[in-house]
C-alpha cells in the first residue's frame, strides 16, 4: 500500500513538471535577440540620422533588457507554480490522512470489543429462551436455577455492552475531532482559489500580449530588412509597451503565487507538517 502511494505521488511529481514545462513553452515569448538579428538592426541603425541612431540603439538596449527580464520571471512563475503544486500533492493527502491512525485504530478497538464479547451475548440469548421454555414447564426448582443464572450472566452483559457502548462513545468523539480538523484545514487551504482565479485572468492578459508581441516582432524584422528607421522605430517602441505590459502582468502573477505558497505554508503547519 505504502509502495503504492508513493509511486503515484512519483508520477504526479512528472505529469506535473511535464505539465509546468509546457504551460511555460505555451506562454513564452518567440522573440529572439540573435546575432542575425543584431546585425541587421545595425545595418538599419547606422543608415538613420545621429539623433534617430542614438534613440534606435536605446530603443534595443531597452529591449534586450526587458527580454531578459521577461525570461527571468517567467523562470520564476514556473518555479513558483511547480513547488506549489507539489506542496499540494502533500498537502491534500496529509488532510485526508489526519488522525486516520487514531479512528482507524479505535474501530478495531470496537470490533474486537464486540467479538470478544459475542460468546458472552449467545450464551445469554441462549440461556433466555431455556427461562422462557422453563416457565412453561411450571418447573419452579429449574426455573429457581435458570433465573439465578440469568440474573448473574445479566450484569456480565450488561458490564460488556458498557464497555462497547464506552468504546464507541471514544470512536465518535475521534471521529467527529478528525471531520473538523479536516474541515478547518480544508477551509485554510480554499485560501488559494482567489489567487488561483487571479493567476488565470493574469495569464489570459500575457496570453493575448504575447500574440500582439509575435506581431511586432514580425514587424520589426520586417522593418531591419527594409532598412527603414522609422519603421524599426516604431515597432521596437510598441514591442517595449507590450514588455512593459507584460512584465506587470508577470509581477503580478508572482506575487499571486507567493500569496498561494503562503496558504499552503500555513495549512501544513495547521496540520503538524
Amino acid at each position: 500500500m505504502i509502495k503504492s502511494k508513493t509511486i503515484t505521488m512519483v508520477l504526479l511529481s512528472v505529469l506535473l513538471m511535464l505539465v509546468s514545462r509546457v504551460q511555460v513553452l505555451a506562454s513564452s515569448s518567440s522573440i529572439e535577440l540573435t546575432p542575425s538579428i543584431k546585425a541587421a538592426f545595425d545595418l538599419t541603425a547606422a543608415s538613420a540620422e545621429s539623433s534617430v541612431r542614438v534613440k534606435l540603439n536605446g530603443l534595443y538596449s531597452d529591449l534586450s533588457t526587458l527580454k531578459v527580464q521577461y525570461d527571468s520571471r517567467e523562470e520564476q512563475i514556473r518555479t513558483l507554480h511547480y513547488n506549489n503544486e507539489q506542496a499540494l500533492i502533500i498537502v491534500r493527502q496529509h488532510i485526508k490522512e489526519i488522525d486516520s491512525s487514531k479512528v482507524n485504530g479505535l474501530e478495531t478497538t470496537v470490533n474486537h470489543t464486540k467479538q470478544r464479547y459475542q460468546p458472552l451475548f449467545d450464551q445469554y440469548s441462549a440461556l433466555s429462551r431455556r427461562i422462557t421454555i422453563a416457565k412453561s414447564l411450571k418447573d419452579k426448582t429449574l426455573n429457581t436455577v435458570l433465573n439465578a443464572q440469568g440474573d448473574a450472566m445479566k450484569i456480565l452483559v450488561q458490564l460488556a455492552r458498557e464497555d462497547i457502548r464506552g468504546k464507541q462513545a471514544q470512536l465518535k468523539v475521534a471521529k467527529d475531532a478528525r471531520t473538523k480538523k479536516i474541515a478547518a484545514a480544508r477551509k485554510t487551504l480554499s485560501g488559494i482559489e482567489s489567487p488561483q482565479t487571479s493567476i488565470k485572468s493574469q495569464k489570459s492578459i500575457v496570453t493575448s500580449l504575447n500574440k500582439r508581441l509575435s506581431a511586432d516582432w514580425s514587424d520589426f524584422k520586417a522593418a531591419i530588412r527594409k532598412q527603414s528607421p522609422t519603421l524599426t522605430s516604431q515597432s521596437l517602441s510598441s514591442l517595449l509597451s507590450g514588455y512593459g505590459q507584460i512584465s506587470a502582468s508577470k509581477q503580478k502573477i508572482i506575487e499571486l503565487e507567493q500569496k498561494v505558497t503562503i496558504v499552503i505554508s500555513t495549512t501544513s503547519k495547521q496540520i503538524g507538517l
